[in-house]
């Protein structure tokens, strides 16, 4: 894969996705992903677009206070 940005080679290789959503930050942690070589770019495949909604939409945000949920990519998306 080309990178749509600088045109550097993608590789495959594992990143962390960040997300914040009103008052909460979620952090899914080794996300696969095809990362470039040159500027660092990371671009994801559909199948691990729809699973990270999927987790987004599972999670239950209930505190009003800004938080922070850390979660691990291989144990929620199976």
């Amino acid at each position: 894969m080309t990178c749509v940005f600088c045109e550097g080679s993608c590789m495959p290789e594992k990143t962390d996705w960040i997300e914040k959503n009103d008052n909460h930050v979620v952090l899914i942690k080794d996300v696969p992903c095809a990362k470039c070589r040159q500027c660092g770019e990371a671009f994801f495949n559909i199948d691990v677009v729809q699973k990270i909604e999927g987790i987004m939409n599972g999670i239950q945000f209930i505190s009003s206070d800004i938080t922070l949920t850390v979660l691990d990519y291989l144990k929620y998306a199976a």
